[in-house]
């Protein structure tokens, strides 16, 4: 693979680039319906999968070709294969309100338990195993709704009564509060990971979706719109755009700068509680990973470079520019390996003796590190990028940094599958 056509995305990144095409059907929990429906992604068809649920929540299709479902009102947990038959899986036992699953990197599949405020793992024969509950995590658990795997097998989780978000370590069943939201989450719902170290949370008493930097805990609003009526779950699909349930019978999509749009709407089954696509479990397992120390500017601000969404083979992703001076002209480097070259009183942190290239950017804004930017990509569809990583880094002309350059850190792109 030349560096060509890997950095293609980037060098067509200062246009929009178009959300990649669905090609899977969705899978919609409807309480009121009694049951899951499928939407047909080409036709957005909506008929019946699987029906004679109570309160069907965040579901997840599995790698062993079963779609897992939570009922909260009858207590359990169900699997339904690919021809819509179900069977029961788990009930009793730790479970009394179960709102969502996930599966773990294992293979096992988790619960989260609203009202008895536990996580529960759960093995294949339906064994029942407590990960953590609200008493020994004092009370950093407290009313677990969404809950989602990041790429290190770390579980998230949002506490729908106390408004925060948890995580836990399964293996050793250790918690820690990630995020009390700044005041941003009320009544969150559910949460999606991707390779950047972000973490999105619906929330339902809100119009909003929250982007939280799982790193520092820092929250911001990513969309709030009024036509997104109490938002729950919430998924990031391999194509690269979240996948968010409305109460008022929406599915919509959003890109990686927030920007909407809505894929069906349907009031005829009632509130849509729940999607899930067949292909979006495992996850893509690419990352956006900073390396190196960048150069400050004006402010004595030192600026950013990051990823949203996940560097996958036929995805959808964006760079993050934050923390230039605004107005700033410079330049996007970029190469198929790290550098560590001195450069302008900092360190150029893209290898520039190996095939590498630049694209020129501007960074919007007005003041000491308020320039910023978000560029879209897709990348190639192709399954032999898997494993590939391009390193990027920015620099902008600053009169008030180290011989008039600013620098952020590097950012490798790796590439997963």
């Amino acid at each position: 693979m030349n560096i060509a056509t890997l950095c293609a995305p980037l060098l067509g990144a200062l246009a929009a680039a178009p959300l990649a095409a669905q090609d899977d059907d969705y899978f919609i929990s409807a309480p009121a319906g009694g049951g899951i429906y499928r939407l047909d992604a080409e036709t957005g068809a909506l008929t019946p999968f699987a029906l004679g649920f109570e309160i069907p929540f965040y579901g997840v299709w599995a790698t062993d070709g079963n779609l897992y479902i939570p009922d909260q009102d009858l207590g359990a947990v169900f699997k339904i294969d690919s021809a819509g038959v179900i069977k029961p899986f788990a009930a009793g036992g730790f479970l009394s309100t179960p709102v969502t699953v996930a599966q773990g990197p294992g293979g096992d599949i988790f619960v989260s338990d609203l009202f008895t405020g536990v996580i529960v793992r759960v093995e294949p024969d339906g064994t029942q195993h407590l990960v953590a509950d609200q008493a020994a995590s004092n009370g950093v658990i407290d009313g677990p709704g969404g809950i989602g795997f990041d790429l290190d097998g770390i579980l998230y989780i949002s506490n729908n009564i106390n408004a925060t978000i948890a995580a836990v370590d399964p293996d050793t069943g250790d918690t820690w509060l990630v995020s009390d939201g700044g005041g941003l989450l009320n009544q969150p719902g559910g949460v999606a990971l991707d390779g950047g170290g972000n973490l999105f949370v619906t929330n339902y008493a809100t119009n909003r979706i929250v982007r939280i930097d799982v790193a520092t805990g820092e929250a911001e609003i990513f969309i709030d719109d009024p036509s997104i009526v109490s938002p729950n779950d919430i998924k990031l699909s391999r194509k690269g755009r979240l996948l968010v349930t409305t109460k008022n019978s929406k599915l919509i999509e959003l890109d990686p700068t927030g920007a909407m749009n809505v894929i069906a709407q349907d009031q005829t089954i009632g509130p849509w509680d729940g999607v899930a696509v067949m292909t979006d479990h495992p996850p893509c397992t690419g990352r956006f990973l900073a390396y190196g120390t960048g150069t400050p500017g004006a402010g004595d601000i030192t600026p950013s470079l990051g990823g949203i969404f996940s560097p996958c083979a036929g995805a959808t992703a964006a760079l993050e520019f934050e923390g230039f001076n605004g107005g700033a002209l410079g330049s996007l480097f970029y190469g198929i390996a790290p550098g560590a070259i001195p450069f302008k009183d900092g360190t150029l942190l893209v290898d520039v003796t190996a095939p590498f290239g630049q694209i020129p950017l501007v960074f919007p804004g007005v003041g000491a590190g308020n320039g910023e930017v978000t560029l879209t990509f897709t990348y190639p569809d192709d399954a032999s990028l898997a494993g590939v990583s391009l390193y990027v880094q920015a620099l902008a002309a600053d009169p008030a940094a180290p011989r008039g350059i600013s620098m952020s850190n590097g950012l490798e792109e790796r590439i997963g599958f």
